[in-house]
């Protein structure tokens, strides 16, 4: 293990962390100093002497720290899940395996709670990163993401890009106790020449900064606790990467090519860091660093109006008291009592006037520190009218943060890549994940798992929809001679597939907004918009199980035959209330009939009467006529009848 013995020297890597540590160093003390202004820690100890001095309370209106914790917050809200889609049509039915198994291998990490605290490291001291390594258990490997503290982090100084992919080298520092240290050379090291490493450390000087030191601060070793500090440093070496563990004193182990590799073979850095700003010397940064000067304003203007209200000057003539420094003893209390000698000239000022000043600079100040950063409409405002109006308030609050955000989106695709790379190269053989994206049924999924002469002819009998029965099947696994693989199910070593990270569930905003809109106009008229639409236009978690049950009409059999059974219990009923509605119309017909040969009768009648009525009426005018005698007729004046 000795610099002679290996082609990278120890020297060499070693020189790497020290140009990381010397050249960062100015860079770290600001994000430092960014730390503790999220954590509140915002006056220097000579300005904390200065209050203790004036017997005044050091006031600190912390306005940074619920600015990154709305971030964060937000963050939570747009989380992102990876799904993986086929390049060619004959992977396309086992893609869906590929996006079970980087799932499962997420939720077994808690990826969430790795992503959201590197995002908190992206906003406060501007750089985070995680580790997407493999370790073996038992007989079988397990894809590991390991977070990365800010402060454990170093990478190359002359690096440009945002996700550190220019940079040549990258590591982490560890501080663990020296058996732990020892652990890390292996079973097969020489014990001798790793004491002789670990005891180099104790005697290595001291760094010339204190981000990487250990807490409390030592340097390379702490010899009383027997502790080291250890390098896993990654590095380029002809365009592959390589990696290695050194500390003060050498090499714990080796230098090496990268054990992992991605889909074309080529080593891969395990080490995945991105960045929020960068400033042309390539130092990194956080949002915090742009509301630092308007947070000191805020601090030193309301400490500054706070001494100007508690403090009064006086004008006076010479003798007119007799004791000055008891009369301003007097003035500094709130009860004070002074004795003026007449006509001598004694003034009180107060310092209402400079305060009222002071009150509104420190307004100023706070309105630039809430427009600077993040918009406090990010969380949108509950009383907008409407999806559109709360969708634009979000959008203006999150425009100046989309760099930031953009940036944490790439490296969790970086990490799920990482991640389908590690499964490909190490899950070689048969196991079950289990599946939890179902809300009420829990599945398990099959990886590289061998399939058999008798597992085929199960399968292709319930494709025919003729099942075996269980003794079938038992006779069948059974048989010696169908127990030969004639495949693999879900090979995923084979797959050849492109992630992509689909959005989380967002706020209220404008699609929701038009989701709620497309449900009115399907209450008002059922049969216009489908039910499947409907559903695809949803943001519901398992729609698209919701969706394969609908076309492949999903419905358990006792549940289609309840329904049939209902329908024609329906049809039966329609049909009885449709002869009881014919009967009820036969019944009114006849009746109608009835009614109106009655009224006809009735009319036959009357006008039978009248009919009698007129004829006694001429037999009797006839009677009177022929009994009346006929008169005498009187000749006229000309003496001439006319006929």
């Amino acid at each position: 293990m000795t610099d002679s013995d290996n082609q990278i020297g120890h020297a060499e890597l070693l020189q790497q962390f020290r140009e990381s540590e010397d050249t960062c160093r100015p860079a770290r003390e600001l994000s430092e100093r960014d730390r503790d202004y999220y954590d509140g820690k915002q006056l220097s100890g000579d300005e904390l002497e200065t209050l203790r001095k004036r017997k005044q309370p050091a006031v600190i209106s912390n306005r940074i720290a619920p600015k990154i914790d709305a971030l964060i917050g937000h963050e939570k809200r747009i989380r992102t899940d990876p799904r993986a889609y086929p390049r060619t049509p004959k992977h396309e039915a086992e893609s869906e395996s590929a996006t079970d198994a980087i799932r499962f291998v997420c939720d077994n990490n808690r990826f969430s709670q790795v992503r959201s605290g590197t995002a908190e490291s992206l906003f406060i001291e501007g750089a985070g990163a995680a580790v997407v390594a493999v370790e073996r258990n038992d007989d079988k490997f397990e894809v590991k993401i390991n977070p990365v503290p800010w402060d454990r982090f170093y990478w190359d100084p002359h690096s440009r890009k945002r996700d550190f992919s220019d940079a040549n080298f990258k590591g982490v520092v560890l501080w663990m106790d020296e058996q732990d240290a020892i652990a890390l050379a292996g079973p097969d090291a020489d014990k001798a020449a790793v004491d002789l490493i670990i005891q180099g450390c104790y005697s290595s000087t001291a760094s010339s900064g204190d981000t990487y030191d250990d807490r409390p601060q030592f340097t390379w070793g702490d010899l009383k606790r027997r502790r080291v500090r250890v390098l896993q440093h990654r590095f380029k070496r002809k365009g592959a990467w390589w990696t290695a563990i050194i500390c003060g004193g050498g090499f714990l182990r080796d230098p090496q090519v990268s054990p992992y590799l991605d889909e074309h073979g080529i080593p891969q850095c395990d080490l995945v860091g991105t960045s929020a700003y960068i400033d042309r010397e390539n130092n990194r940064y956080g949002v915090v660093r742009r509301m630092v000067s308007p947070q000191d304003e805020i601090n030193k203007r309301r400490s500054k109006a706070l001494h100007l209200l508690n403090s009064r000057q006086v004008i006076a003539e010479k003798g007119a008291v007799d004791n000055r420094e008891q009369a301003r003893r007097e003035m500094a209390r709130p009860d004070g009592y002074v004795e003026v000698n007449g006509g001598m000239r004694f003034e009180v000022a107060d310092g209402i006037a400079l305060a009222q000043g002071q009150f509104n600079l420190l307004q100023e100040a706070k309105a630039e520190i809430d427009a600077s950063g993040v918009n406090p409409a990010i969380e949108g405002d509950a009383s907008a009218p409407s999806g559109r109006a709360q969708e634009m308030m979000m959008a203006s609050g999150l425009s100046e943060m989309a760099g930031v955000f953009e940036a944490l989106r790439d490296w969790s695709w970086e990490v799920y890549r990482q991640v389908w790379y590690r499964i490909r190269q190490y899950w070689d053989d048969e196991r079950w994940i289990r599946v939890t994206d179902d809300e009420r049924n829990m599945r398990w999924v099959a990886i590289n798992k061998p399939v058999t002469q008798a597992d085929v002819m199960i399968e292709q009998a319930e494709q025919a929809g003729q099942p075996l029965a269980p003794e079938q099947i038992a006779q069948l696994r059974a048989d010696p001679t169908l127990q030969q693989v004639v495949g693999i199910q879900n090979p995923l070593a084979e797959l050849d597939v492109d992630l992509i990270l689909e959005d989380g569930p967002d706020s209220v905003n404008l699609q929701s907004e038009q989701y709620q809109s497309l449900i009115e106009l399907k209450k008002a008229d059922p049969a216009s918009i489908p039910t499947k639409l409907i559903i695809e236009a949803s943001s519901l978690r398992n729609k698209d199980q919701i969706l394969e049950h609908l076309e492949a009409g999903g419905i358990p059999p006792e549940v289609q035959q309840q329904m049939q059974q209902m329908q024609e219990a329906l049809q039966q009923a329609q049909q009885a209330v449709q002869e009881a509605e014919q009967k009820a119309q036969d019944s009114q017909a006849d009746a109608a009939i009835k009614s109106a040969e009655l009224q006809l009768k009735q009319q036959e009648l009357v006008i039978r009467q009248e009919e009698l009525g007129i004829e006694r009426f001429r037999a009797e005018t006839e009677r009177i006529t022929a009994m009346k005698p006929e008169p005498q007729q009187t000749p006229p004046a000309s003496g001439v009848f006319v006929g």
